[in-house]
């Protein structure tokens, strides 16, 4: 069993790694497509900006006026062109319409220091915060100096955000691999114990009938001879045993189906229990005492012979679990009114769990003891969270100071 854990949790180990890997290699290469792509930026526009320098002293040409237009609308960059005092002559691809011939006046009137045209202002605005990132190109034209702005075109900006998509794919992905593969393995290991305890009930069902066979021939020879009240007492109990073991062997073959829930009273079922223990703590060799401190309780729909169950295994437990010395179980169960449900606090004072058995005292196999499947608690855990919608946990436990359980179960 450890060896098996050993190598899951290595699978695990390696699947991360090399997800990691592989996502630091995506973003270094993204984040070299997108250096790439801003120098490309950066010469197109040195090369845009040397065409307008030689176009515009032939600007009185309309088909140049046109074609510079056409130029203009085919680069991809967004930009700002600006005379030397700053005020916006051309732009593109800033969210902002251009200015028509007729309104080229605007710019003339226009004062970057004091700015009072509200749509030239923004354009200002835009050519600034590109030369926080990208240093302007200057054109040298006869007796018109112009500046270039510019900033990264959309392509460049859709795969600045790449990284960040791909890390949360990256995480997506491994969230459902993960419980993709613990889904998977608790199904899996349920079909295991589901199988197990079907042929748990079945190996059971034979010698079960054979005994009460023989009990009934018992019960015959006692009505018709004269026993003792030792041997009387002796057979109801022999005959009480052989109807729990025929109630565990019912158990075993009904896990994997669905039971039939029923309103009921807990606390004979729970009284019920004790004092089937309370009865054979002699033949158990144990001297301990089993305390119930139960309210007045509602109904719940439940099943009485699963709740025997979990009662039963957690007596059992708590028993093994007291090695020496008096031993002392405490039942307490009280409503809730507020959560409208009913909590159960289970409390033995023997030798209790370190952290890491805490961790695993539900996972199916786990078990402390020489003998055992390890199936008890994780049964129990079963019953009241799928079956009852319930909940338990450890509540408390320290080596040497004992274990609480906690259970909780929705009164409807």
């Amino acid at each position: 069993m450890r060896a098996l854990k050993n190598l899951s949790f290595l699978l695990k180990v390696y699947f991360i790694v090399g997800g990691i890997i592989l996502v630091i290699f995506a973003l270094y290469y993204n984040n070299l497509l997108i250096k790439r792509m801003h120098e490309q930026s950066i010469d197109t526009t040195r090369l845009f900006s040397r065409f307008i320098a030689i176009e515009l002293q032939r600007v009185e040409d309309k088909d140049r006026q046109n074609f510079i237009r056409d130029i203009r609308s085919a680069i991809r960059i967004p930009f700002v062109i600006t005379d030397k005092e700053g005020r916006p002559i051309v732009w593109s691809r800033v969210g902002i319409p251009q200015l028509a011939d007729s309104e080229y006046s605007r710019v003339l009137d226009f004062n970057p220091a004091k700015p009072n045209d509200e749509l030239l202002k923004r354009v200002l605005e835009k050519a600034r915060e590109f030369d926080r990132d990208n240093e302007p190109i200057a054109i040298s034209t006869e007796g018109y100096p112009l500046v270039v702005h510019f900033g990264q075109s959309k392509l460049t900006r859709d795969l600045a955000i790449a990284p960040y998509i791909q890390v949360v794919v990256f995480v997506l992905f491994m969230l459902f691999g993960f419980f993709g593969f613990r889904s998977l393995k608790l199904s899996e290991q349920r079909s295991i114990w589901i199988g197990m305890a079907k042929e748990t009930a079945h190996q059971l069902g034979t010698p079960l009938s054979s005994i009460m066979g023989w009990l009934s021939i018992m019960r015959e020879e006692r009505q018709s001879n004269r026993c003792s009240d030792r041997f009387d007492r002796a057979l109801e109990e022999i005959s009480t045993d052989i109807d729990r073991l025929s109630k565990i062997s019912s158990r075993f073959s009904k896990i994997g189906s669905r039971p039939k829930l029923e309103y009921q009273e807990l606390t004979p079922i729970i009284v019920n229990t004790v004092r089937y223990f309370e009865r054979r703590m002699p033949a158990l060799k144990k001297n301990s005492t089993i305390s119930l401190d139960i309210e007045e309780l509602p109904l719940i729909r439940c099943s009485k012979e699963l709740l025997e169950w979990v009662f039963e295994n957690l007596t059992k437990n708590a028993l093994d679990a007291i090695e020496q010395g008096e031993g002392r179980i405490n039942i307490r169960c009280r409503m809730n009114k507020e959560k409208g449900s009913i909590e159960i606090l289970f409390s033995d004072n023997g030798k209790g769990m370190n952290p890491r058995m805490k961790k695993e005292i539900f996972s199916p196999g786990f078990t402390t003891k020489k003998r055992g499947w390890g199936l008890g608690l994780a049964l129990v855990k079963r019953i009241i969270e799928d079956i009852h919608r319930g909940s338990i946990k450890v509540l408390h436990t320290q080596p040497g100071e004992g274990t609480t359980f906690f259970m909780s179960l929705p009164v409807d």
